[in-house]
Formats: structure tokens, C-alpha cells, sequence
């Protein structure tokens, strides 16, 4: 009987160390909510859809994404996506701000951004970043050290500080090498 009772107590500890922690009295104005989706409309289209596995809206000026996934639309659409591991809603500026291995998927213009870290103006429409970007298309791949500027549709990509390094041999451009 006293080695039941044991087991029960070691079994009884290990589900309370495996339990979820119950909200404390400082937890009470923490406003989450799980599978979120928030989107913006015009004529009875949306111009982009906003989803993230967790929000935490207890901040009054943003909200803070887990999982966050943005799709941008043109013409009723998907056009553009963007992902990552966290992020940021600015409600007053219109600001989303999203980092951790951060993929930007142009499905329009087949063109793919990797970053650590973009932003997204939603009223600029404009997409942008301030560290190592990469732009791949194909099997082209442009690295850009300090960050690129582009519409959400990524037609023009500007490349901010972009420096290049040309060979010393001027027939290696041309592919001939002797």
C-alpha cells in the first residue's frame, strides 16, 4: 500500500510539473488569442490578409505575432507573401514588422527575399529591410548588405549600399576564360 501511495505522489508531482502554469493575478490583463486572422478590405476585397498562430494584443499601440503570415493581394489575388517567426502590428502607423528567418515570395514575379528582419507599410505600400537581404530569382541570387526597398509586388527592387566585386579578368564577365 505504501509503495501505491509513492506512486501516486511521484505521478501526481510529475503532472504538476508538466502542467501548464495557471494565470497568476498579473496575468489577468493579458489579452492573447490563438489562430488569429486580420485583414483589410476595399471593394469587397481584401488587400491583404494578416495571419499569426498567437497574438498578444495587451500592448494598446501593436500587437505582437507569433507565426505571423502576410499576404499581400492585387486585383483580388494572391500576389505576395511574407513570413516569419515574429512580429509586430503597429495599429497607429500601419507599420507590420516581421523577423526570423523572414521569406518575402513574390508569386507573381517569381521572385524570392530572405532577411532577418522586414517591414511592411501598409498605407506606402512598401516593403523594405536594413539588414543582409538576398534576391533570388531562378537561380540568380543577389545579396544586398544593407537592404533592398521595393512595392509589394517587388516590380522594382532598389538595393541599398549594394556593392559588387568584378573580377580582375575582363573575358570572365563575358564567360570566356582563356
Amino acid at each position: 500500500m505504501k509503495k501505491f501511495f509513492g506512486l501516486l505522489f511521484v505521478l501526481v508531482c510529475l503532472a504538476a510539473c508538466s502542467a501548464d502554469k495557471p494565470l497568476s493575478s498579473d496575468d489577468e490583463d493579458v489579452q492573447q488569442a490563438t489562430d488569429v486572422t486580420l485583414f483589410e478590405s476595399k471593394d469587397s476585397q481584401n488587400k491583404w490578409v494578416l495571419h499569426a498562430d498567437k497574438v498578444n494584443f495587451e500592448d494598446m499601440t501593436r500587437a505582437v505575432l507569433i507565426n505571423p503570415h502576410l499576404m499581400l493581394r492585387e486585383n483580388g489575388q494572391d500576389s505576395t507573401e511574407v513570413s516569419g517567426k515574429r512580429g509586430t502590428l503597429d495599429y497607429a502607423n500601419k507599420l507590420v514588422s516581421i523577423d526570423g528567418n523572414v521569406r518575402v515570395n513574390s508569386l507573381l514575379q517569381k521572385i524570392l527575399l530572405t532577411s532577418d528582419h522586414i517591414y511592411y507599410d501598409i498605407d506606402k505600400d512598401r516593403i523594405w529591410s536594413d539588414s543582409k537581404t538576398v534576391v533570388t530569382r531562378g537561380s540568380g541570387k543577389i545579396t544586398a548588405k544593407n537592404g533592398i526597398e521595393t512595392d509589394s509586388k517587388l516590380h522594382k527592387i532598389q538595393f541599398k549600399k549594394q556593392t559588387t566585386q568584378l573580377p580582375t579578368n575582363p573575358d570572365e564577365l563575358q564567360g570566356v576564360i582563356k
